[in-house]
């Protein structure tokens, strides 16, 4: 790891990433990482709601269909991304380097994740011929109907999950492969040595200057 004042980003040719030319530059708001106990927290509530909907073997509650589990799913993501925000540190770095690579690689990011939100809604659409019947009628389901009837309920939040991981990391932070250190500094997790190298030379012109 390799800290950096992010001022100095503007003077360094090289992406931090990928180690080729940069071809134009953004502001970048680089964000803190979440509190290991909060992410032991999400932990939990992923695997104690999550795994339920998987295996229906593990459902705990009265209610044996999965929507109760996934609504206790998505509650607690949402409220571990509520404390994260709340949490949050942010730097600024004004003239952030990216090379060719960087929006090509954001640009499938973005659209893999726009397809799952596509799946998602289009899944939702299905949920009304496959899963109200069954809850309005009595009748028992046969073991393919009750397949089927599953992976209806499960697909719009396994597709709305995928999409919002898949957007988090098309952010241009994640991309340069930087967090919010302290003091406003960036902390660069694993950059490439040409970039650490031109970063050392600005910290010894600055130590002399």
């Amino acid at each position: 790891m390799v800290t950096i004042v992010p001022q100095w980003s503007g003077s360094v040719a090289i992406c931090a990433r990928h180690g080729l030319p940069v071809t134009f530059r953004t502001e970048v708001w680089f964000r803190s990482r979440p509190p290991v106990l909060l992410c032991v927290a999400v932990f939990v509530v992923v695997i104690a709601a999550g795994l339920p909907v998987v295996v229906p073997a593990a459902r705990y509650l009265d209610d044996p269909d999965p929507e109760l589990y996934l609504l206790l799913l998505f509650g607690g993501l949402f409220a571990g991304w509520l404390v994260h925000n709340v949490m949050l540190r942010q730097v600024s770095a004004p003239a952030w380097g990216f090379c060719d690579v960087c929006p090509a690689l954001r640009s499938r990011l973005v659209g893999t994740a726009v397809t799952c939100f596509l799946l998602t809604v289009c899944s939702c659409a299905l949920y009304v011929p496959f899963v109200l019947p069954e809850q309005v009628g009595g009748d028992e389901l046969s073991p393919f109907q009750a397949i089927v009837r599953w992976a209806v309920a499960v697909a719009p939040g396994v597709f709305a999950i995928v999409g919002a991981v898949l957007l988090a990391f098309a952010r241009w932070s994640v991309l340069a492969g930087g967090v919010a250190g302290k003091d406003g500094t960036v902390v660069l997790r694993r950059p490439v040595l040409e970039f650490v190298r031109a970063i050392a030379e600005l910290g010894r012109a600055a130590e002399k200057a």
